[in-house]
């Protein structure tokens, strides 16, 4: 979405360059954003002496574990990459941010920094939930700290997108559950590229006076 609205898009991921993709305004590269010093060197590869007006944080991992089965490493790879990356990786495009008349980050946090869902599986999913309540508190630091940039930050908050994340923790089911179904009053999974449309707002000079918010793509859920 973000291509389609004229901006050239740099894609961080751990997977291997989707070869597919052949537009020219998207450029990959193979990125743990837990790697501090890697994403600097490829951000400096990829920017040199020029700008960066934007940066999404949407890298993410789930885990369906309860608390009795969670060990410290399991703890320190969720925050590891929900949180702290999202931190380490707006820090890497500092530089480049600084140097924009209209810097703008967004982090993809989740229904869940707010509450503790656990319709579909019984056990509630306790890093989950503190890797993105502390997302959503790292949203609220940035946007005062970053302010002195001319940078925004907001976040958007997803409820159940129907992407292959929710699917697997869903136990493969392409619908939305009925026991999720019956709390959301749309009734239905939330698309990823309303969740884009979203994330493109944030970015825009439509939201130039927003910073520090958060946006809930729930279908309602929040409101039963």
């Amino acid at each position: 979405m973000l291509v389609e609205c004229g901006i050239s898009v740099i894609a961080l991921d751990r997977a291997a360059p989707n070869e597919s993709v052949t537009n020219p305004l998207i450029r990959q590269a193979v990125v743990d954003v837990t790697d501090e010093a890697l994403l600097s060197k490829v951000l400096a590869d990829f920017l040199d002496d020029g700008a960066l007006d934007y940066v999404v944080n949407c890298a993410g991992i789930h885990q369906q574990a309860g608390l009795e089965s969670l060990s410290s490493q399991d703890w320190h790879r969720m925050l590891d990459v929900n949180l702290v990356g999202a931190a380490l990786t707006t820090k890497a495009a500092l530089p480049w941010l600084r140097k924009s008349t209209h810097g703008a980050v967004v982090n993809v946090t989740s229904l869940e920094s707010e509450r503790v869902v656990a319709l579909i599986n019984p056990e509630p999913v306790a890093h989950y939930a503190a890797s993105k309540a502390g997302l959503a508190m790292l949203t609220v630091s940035m946007a005062r700290d970053l302010s002195r940039y001319g940078i925004r930050t907001n976040a958007v908050a997803p409820g159940f997108i129907q992407t292959p994340m929710a699917f697997a923790n869903h136990a493969g089911v392409a619908e939305l559950p009925a026991q999720a179904a019956s709390r959301v009053p749309l009734g239905r999974y939330g698309q990823a590229r309303e969740v884009a449309s979203a994330i493109a707002f944030l970015l825009s000079e439509g939201a130039s006076y927003i910073t520090g918010s958060s946006l809930l793509i729930d279908g309602g859920f929040s409101t039963t």
